[in-house]
């Protein structure tokens, strides 16, 4: 008998909620085991903006045995920003079995119904950045970036069953470094800096106030932040948040600025994928992932760039070009030999130009799907 149960909002509930992918995946060689400590505190509330909103975990059964789960919540503050009414959907997993699919839908698609929303979207990243988003649509050939999102391909299948549609694709980009075209962005980044009047800098992640860096960071995201991007603006706070877990996993040099006089202008930032360490330790850090972590940082080969922003009145003037070419040279001279850039929204044609200029190519798509919610409360498997 396949039932429907609500995951209480304590350690004990949001453990077996996450433990289910552990069963699901144990058998997959590319997938990775998700920070758990950090994944665990964040669905517990702490320095998580969005489930400050109305959410509720779900938990499918097969008798005694979980077989589905699916965050179901609203955003409010992006609804407020888009003036919508939409819910979002987040951490789906399923045993291959559509029935199960359906049951864990079933309730999220009710519970978001009777909140008074009108649109699920998803999956979403279950917190405010943009790290990871959707379900892997192409490109199940190896394992994903560190907070990269990672699926089989019978996810797509059974929720286009259910009768989502696409919303949006997001595009993930590698880049071998030795194809990169130093000598070329080289010339224009110093022609541009000259003309326009900016700089860039690297910064030092181990002398910087964290505090100071995060409102640089948050006042560029703010100043360049698409009026159609479907996310809300990070606040300084949230940038705070973030930075305490990220900083402690990066290196002086990955992050980059462009300044004119003291005022930032731009900002690139990347991390190293230490995924392939996660998947050694299963995602855990005590009682030994940490020495894991420590002595095999210098086996890590590839950085993963997640955000690029440019003021607007400083778009046009090569600074993205600038930012990239020192954030090349830094990742060169710390041993790394590929870049990966993700995710990019398939409406953002200026960022997707600009990489495929810096000639890396797109290997992998993440989907986001919609789904208009009628009068029922139920979905109808097609």
């Amino acid at each position: 008998m396949i039932y429907v149960k609500e995951v209480p909002k304590t350690q004990k509930g949001i453990r077996e909620f996450l433990d289910l992918s552990y069963r699901l995946y144990r058998k997959d060689h590319n997938w990775v085991p998700p920070l758990y400590g950090t994944v665990l505190r964040s669905l517990l509330g702490e320095h998580n903006p969005l489930l400050c909103g109305e959410h509720q975990f779900f938990m499918a059964y097969d008798g005694e045995k979980s077989v589905a789960r699916v965050l179901a919540g609203v955003d409010t503050r992006l609804n407020e920003r888009l003036g919508e009414k939409r819910g979002y959907i987040s951490l789906f997993e399923t045993e291959e079995n559509l029935e199960y699919a359906r049951a864990v839908l079933d309730a999220a698609v009710e519970y978001l119904h009777g909140l008074g929303m009108e649109k699920v979207v998803g999956p979403n990243t279950p917190g405010f950045n943009d790290f990871g988003k959707g379900l892997l649509q192409e490109g199940f050939d190896g394992r994903p970036v560190l907070f990269n999102p990672y699926n089989p391909p019978f996810y797509n299948d059974f929720l286009t069953a259910y009768g989502f549609v696409k919303h949006r694709d997001h595009f993930a980009y590698w880049l071998d470094l030795k194809d990169f075209p130093v000598d070329e962005t080289q010339r224009l980044s110093e022609m541009a800096q000259k003309r326009f009047g900016f700089r860039v800098e690297s910064i030092d992640i181990h002398k910087v106030r964290h505090d100071q860096l995060a409102a640089q960071i948050a006042q560029v995201v703010s100043e360049a932040f698409p009026p159609n991007w479907e996310l809300v603006p990070p606040t300084v706070q949230d940038i705070v948040d973030e930075m305490k877990s990220l900083l402690s996993f990066s290196e002086s040099g990955l992050i980059v600025m462009a300044f004119a006089q003291d005022r930032p202008v731009g900002v690139l930032v990347t991390f190293p994928d230490y995924n392939p360490l996660l998947k050694t330790n299963k995602g855990r850090l005590f009682p030994f992932g940490w020495f894991t972590m420590l002595f095999g940082r210098k086996t890590v080969r590839t950085v993963r760039c997640v955000m690029l922003f440019v003021s607007p009145d400083f778009q046009n003037k090569a600074v993205t070009v600038a930012l990239a070419n020192v954030a090349y040279e830094n990742a060169r001279k710390l041993g790394y030999q590929a870049i990966e850039a993700s995710t990019i929204d398939e409406t953002n044609l200026p960022s997707i130009l600009t990489t495929q200029r810096l000639r890396a190519r797109r290997y992998r798509v993440y989907r986001t799907y919609e789904k208009e919610l009628g009068p029922c409360q139920t979905g109808e498997v097609n």
